[in-house]
């Protein structure tokens, strides 16, 4: 009987050890996920306001250029960047939901976590939750008006996760897309690259002619030589390292998915998502806009 008990024991042990384990996992692919959400915020704004200063330096040096030519957000309209940002948005907020539910966060932060997130989702992705993702953030809600105990909690984060695998992924897929410098329309970040590439053509050329008016002349010339080509290599060090962090972000994903459904996770991946999050926050900060 003693014998049994203690078997009983550590498979209980064993259990909660592995239930610790996925949380813990939980909780940092949620950190790295919001942080990663919040970074391409970020950026989808800088490469508008990049994308209109590089206009009005293109505009101050065409001597040309009429008012009715001008069109100073070029692609990075005010429509199409909050489009942007709002799927980078839905990512946060989802990073945020599950570091909430998988730390011992008890209060109703959890609740408003998980009603924006399934709004933000919802509005990103145009259309209505389907009955699976309504029911997981339903149970969250619910859930808080009786005992938050570690089976509902871990039962909270597997339905999530699984119900919103697919979200996450598409949403994943449309900021990657933007990342992506091949000479596509489509792309933020390429567009940004060929504003800069014209500015600093027509700087260049104008000053090797070494004909200026004068040296204020010359120093609005060298200003936009030099603001173009800051940019080019941000738009190169961004654009390499958020391609392999959205890829690593839906490999992490695939991870987090995998630990709900068989109880096993590769821990070191979620912790290497984590690490390029951190470097590309780092980079960020020291490259000129």
């Amino acid at each position: 009987m003693k014998h049994l008990l203690f078997v009983g024991l550590c498979i209980l042990a064993a259990g909660c050890a592995t239930t610790a384990s996925q949380r813990d996992a939980t909780e940092a692919f949620g950190l790295a996920t919001e942080r990663i959400g919040r970074l391409g915020e970020d950026e989808y704004a800088a490469v508008r306001s990049g994308i209109i200063r590089l206009n009005t330096y293109q505009a101050i040096l065409d001597g040309s250029a009429k008012s009715g030519d001008l069109q100073y957000d070029g692609p990075a309209t005010a429509e199409a960047t909050a489009e942007r940002i709002s799927a980078c948005k839905t990512l946060r907020m989802y990073g945020d939901l599950l570091m909430r539910l998988a730390s011992d966060d008890r209060t109703q932060f959890v609740r408003r976590s998980a009603i924006t997130f399934a709004d933000s989702a919802g509005e990103t992705m145009g259309m209505s939750l389907n009955p699976r993702q309504q029911a997981a953030i339903d149970e969250i809600i619910a859930g808080l008006s009786r005992i938050w105990t570690d089976k509902r909690k871990a039962d909270s984060i597997r339905e999530v996760v699984l119900a919103f695998e697919d979200v996450i992924n598409a949403l994943a897929d449309r900021i990657l897309a933007d990342f992506v410098i091949d000479g596509r329309d489509a792309s933020f970040l390429a567009a940004y690259d060929s504003e800069a590439r014209q500015l600093q053509s027509m700087a260049d050329s104008m000053l090797d002619t070494g004909r200026f008016a004068d040296m204020g002349e010359r120093r609005r010339i060298v200003l936009a030589s030099y603001k173009a080509r800051n940019i080019r290599v941000r738009v190169v060090e961004i654009g390499l390292r958020m391609q392999t962090a959205i890829e690593t972000l839906k490999k992490a994903n695939a991870e987090i998915v995998s630990g709900v459904r068989n109880n096993t996770c590769d821990a070191e991946r979620i912790n290497e998502y984590g690490r390029l999050i951190q470097q590309l926050g780092n980079l960020k900060q020291i490259l000129p806009r």
